[in-house]
């Protein structure tokens, strides 16, 4: 009888083959997410059809990525998160919309729910990636230097610019173009999820203090074009950020020197702005004295009211994803050129479009997203994967705010980069 004791023999160099083609494949996946959630802003914020088309075809490639990567590694792995069941409950309703009729305009809810299975898929493939922290910290570095290098264009383009998106491109709509987008609040709505990042990153202990400083830049250049943004709702927005981020250190961290850091933000954000001695600032910031009567929300109080009526006409499925602008000219009170194609109040459009069921799933989508996250940041000072989630927390929970007042969440580009956030804050 041999006593040899039994070794397993390895190929190593296949091994090595295998492993390696399964890392590359893991950074070809946070490549393209990148450069997907790039591409949408620059696009004046995906909202354009060849735009629609380029991000659901690029949710389709990430996640034949993440397919590829798995099978060359030999297992397929899947990291579960709490909010699958919100988002699989409310396709299952806009699949139920689609099949029994229940929507005013069928080709308008499948359009629309193939762009929502786009922002299911970069949900699903930031969960499922971005758990190594090197990517975690590239996938940072990636927002912080894009929401830099877009701020620097917007502020350029704002004192050069002539009307036109880039210079070049004319602006049919005649909105009011700020940075690559037609609508500034909507660039106030982007700057909003992608300044915490950088700003929690410069109040990090694990960096060098010239990387906090670039990062501290970074975030200060990129918070002061919310403001010269002129969007009412992007102020109040980042001043409940900021303050949400506040009681984070003030009261449960009880760090002075973060405290610190933040106020001394605050005072360079306000020095800055002064420096630059933008117009219309002050005058908008002071509307809100009276924000019923000067700041232009009549409209949009008589779009709420009339959305209410829609609500109760079809109260418990709605008129069908993405109808809104199909169905409220016939409910519409008041007299406007303009074409109404939002309730300006995303959860009020969520009510309109999906029922109260669907609003039910919204909110419950939102307390998931918090019970899970906020349990997160525990040691965000020191851990980029702690700091990341506080990041995103911040970003998103602006975005919840401002959508009280606008509709950020129907601009494909915000939309994607919220879910991407969202995804980061909650992924096992």
């Amino acid at each position: 009888m041999n006593d040899t004791p039994y070794r397993a023999v390895v190929d190593y160099p296949a091994f090595n083959r295998k492993s390696s083609l399964v890392r590359i494949l893991d950074w070809t996946l946070v490549a393209c997410l990148c450069l997907l959630l790039g591409f949408g802003p620059l696009a004046f914020g995906a909202v354009q059809e060849w735009a629609i088309c380029i991000l659901e075809v690029g949710a389709a490639v990430c996640v034949m990525v993440w397919a590829a990567g798995r099978l060359a590694s030999g297992r397929v792995e899947l990291r579960r998160s709490p909010l699958f069941l919100p988002i699989v409950l409310f396709a299952a309703l806009v699949g139920l919309q689609l099949i029994s009729g229940h929507t005013v305009y069928w080709f308008v809810t499948w359009r629309t729910a193939l762009l929502w299975a786009g922002y299911g898929m970069i949900f699903f493939v930031t969960t499922q990636s971005l758990h190594r922290k090197d990517e975690l910290r590239t996938f940072g570095f990636f927002l912080t230097t894009f929401g830099f290098l877009v701020a620097l264009f917007s502020i350029a383009q704002q004192f050069t610019g002539n009307g036109n998106l880039y210079w070049v491109v004319p602006n049919r709509q005649s909105g009011w173009v700020y940075g690559p987008y037609v609508n500034h609040a909507h660039y106030a709505g982007l700057m909003e999820m992608l300044v915490p990042i950088p700003l929690v990153f410069a109040m990090m202990s694990r960096w060098q203090k010239s990387q906090r400083v670039l990062f501290g830049f970074a975030a200060l250049l990129m918070a002061s074009t919310i403001f010269l943004s002129q969007s009412l709702g992007g102020m109040v927005a980042f001043g409940l950020q900021m303050l949400f981020l506040a009681i984070v250190i003030g009261v449960r961290e009880r760090s002075r020197r973060q405290a610190s850091l933040l106020l001394l933000m605050a005072v360079l954000l306000a020095l800055w702005l002064v420096m630059l001695s933008p117009g219309g600032i002050s005058e908008r910031i002071a509307r809100l004295q009276d924000p019923l009567g000067k700041a232009g929300a009549s409209d949009r109080i008589h779009i709420v009211k009339d959305s209410l009526k829609m609500i109760r006409v079809r109260p418990l499925l709605g008129w069908g994803l993405g109808t809104f602008p199909v169905v409220y000219p016939s409910y519409r009170t008041f007299y406007t050129n303009f074409f109404v194609n939002a309730a300006h109040n995303d959860y009020i459009q969520a009510a309109v479009e999906t029922g109260l069921t669907g609003l039910a799933l919204v909110c419950g989508f939102i307390v998931l997203f918090y019970r899970v996250a906020l349990q997160r940041t525990g040691h965000w000072r020191t851990d980029i994967r702690s700091a990341m989630t506080l990041a995103a927390i911040i970003g998103v929970s602006g975005i919840l705010i401002h959508s009280l007042s606008d509709f950020n969440l129907q601009i494909p580009a915000n939309a994607a980069l919220f879910f991407a956030l969202v995804a980061l804050a909650t992924s096992p």
